[in-house]
């Protein structure tokens, strides 16, 4: 079951959705993969009724596709549109209006997204409403190239629903857009549902030490709580770096600062970033730490302050003496990097036996780049001399691809990669013959996690940080272990 949800997964994040702003084309159905066709909404001489709304309009004035209104028991959606009259496939105004009995992750989710903080609204009420429907909702407000974007939504708990209606125009206070809410009214039938703890009120994540048997070796595992415990909504952007006894965190662009006592993570301090959207932290034997991804330069940190930005150059994996690296993005035409003082010299490198690069990782004579073989014999880890010339193939023990590795380094007995999409610790000999995958259950406890970035510390263990929804649903967690014996 696991390995289908990954293969899924692999499958969804092959489709890339673009969403453009400021050019008021007609926007795209957010309902487009969804059955709406088995209850067509009831249109009606001034508007339309649904499972879980009613909403009166001027057809005369607002446009919409009959056959992309989503009617369902638990989803209903409709998307109204005012024409500019001068070139009718441009919009002057745009409604989505959405009721769905779902679970209440996504409206958390939304909350967090919408600059709301989960306990204010929770626990003390300490947002404005406005009624839309019936339903007392949050506002979301936002301009971006000339266009003002408002959102409605909340959650009614009783119902196990959530509702939003969002409004893109250039005047949101045009009277059309106040008469259309007027009209629109949520039916939802409440039924004593009582959602899910808040992640304050559920049990933060924890797991028994283990070990597991890979061939002649016995890997190791050990939870470690971090103080305080991290949730997300971010799956996979977060990282870890270990300098010493202090073990540095990236999360969803925020660098934290721990120290390690060899059982917790104890919180230190947060280290001020000048962007919020770093993706990756390296370190380098001197101490320094480099932040790189995110479509930012890379930046050196020696105690606490920056010392070197290098411009024009993608997301980074730097040697560990820090001398050289690798800049890549997704293409196989990367560049091999000299750092030189405060300034880095570039040199171009393919690596023609990879289709697609996503994921590379350096050490002082070595390259380790991870991705879609040329071939199509699946996802490998091609090791590379640091002229770029091919070594090792590196696979799974029918020779054939692996999911997706996330971080891969050499040992002092062999390779080990962490594959995110399968869930697995893969070991390879000196020689790149597996010997072992090892599940993530066995190792871990964990049920579905991410692996999003690992570190080896100086006494060969490595530290790994991983998401992992908790068992009660109260939040997905940012959790780490330590991983020993190979």
């Amino acid at each position: 079951m696991k390995k289908f949800l990954a293969l899924l997964l692999t499958a969804f994040m092959l489709i890339s959705l673009v969403a453009c702003s400021g050019g008021k084309t007609n926007t795209p159905d957010p309902s487009a993969d969804q059955d709406t066709s088995d209850k067509p909404a009831e249109a009606t001489g001034d508007g339309l009724t649904t499972e879980l709304f009613t909403l009166e309009f001027d057809k005369e004035a607002w446009s919409y596709d009959e056959e992309s209104v989503s009617n369902e028991e638990d989803y209903c959606y409709v998307n109204l549109q005012i024409l500019d009259p001068d070139d009718p496939e441009y919009y002057l105004i745009n409604v989505d209006v959405t009721a769905s009995v779902d679970d209440p992750y996504d409206f958390r989710e939304d909350l967090v997204y919408y600059g709301f903080d989960q306990h204010e609204y929770a626990e003390n009420n300490s947002y404005e409403l406005v009624n839309i429907g019936g339903v007392d909702c949050l506002k979301y407000e936002d301009e971006s190239w000339g266009e003002t974007t408002v959102k409605y939504f909340n959650r009614v708990e009783g119902a196990g629903a959530t509702v939003a209606v969002e409004i893109s125009a250039e005047d949101v206070s045009d009277s059309r857009i106040s008469a259309l809410l007027e009209g629109l009214k949520f039916t939802l039938t409440d039924t004593g549902n009582e959602d899910g703890p808040w992640e304050w009120e559920g049990e933060p994540f924890t797991a028994e030490d283990a070990s597991v048997a890979a061939g002649s070796f016995t890997v190791e595992t050990k939870w470690i709580p971090i103080n305080e415990y991290v949730s997300t909504f971010e799956t996979f952007n977060h990282d870890v770096a270990a300098v010493g006894n202090t073990v540095y965190i990236l999360t969803e662009g925020t660098l934290k600062q721990y120290a390690f006592d060899g059982s917790a993570l104890n919180f230190e301090k947060d280290i001020e970033l000048e962007e919020d959207d770093y993706e990756v932290i390296l370190k380098t034997a001197d101490g320094s730490l480099w932040l790189t991804g995110g479509m930012n330069d890379l930046v050196r940190i020696k105690d606490g302050s920056v010392t070197e930005t290098y411009a024009d150059l993608d997301t980074v994996a730097v040697s560990p003496d820090g001398s050289w690296g690798v800049s890549y993005f997704v293409s196989n035409e990367c560049k091999l990097v000299t750092f030189n003082g405060g300034s880095a010299s570039t040199a171009d490198v393919v690596f023609s036996e990879i289709d697609s690069v996503s994921y590379v990782s350096v050490d002082n004579d070595a390259i380790y780049a991870c991705g879609n073989a040329a071939d199509e014999s699946g996802h490998k880890v091609f090791i590379y001399n640091k002229d770029g010339v091919l070594q090792k193939t590196l696979c799974d023990a029918e020779g054939e691809g692996l999911g997706s590795i996330t971080y891969f380094t050499k040992t002092a007995n062999g390779y080990i990669g962490l594959d995110g999409n399968m869930r697995t610790v893969l070991l390879w000999d000196n020689n790149g013959t597996l010997i072992a995958e090892l599940e993530d259950s066995d190792l871990f406890g964990t049920y579905y996690p991410w692996f999003c970035g690992s570190d080896m510390m100086d006494d060969g263990s490595i530290i790994t940080v991983m998401t992992e929804d908790r068992a009660d649903e109260s939040a997905t967690e940012l959790v780490a272990f330590i991983v020993k014996g190979f």
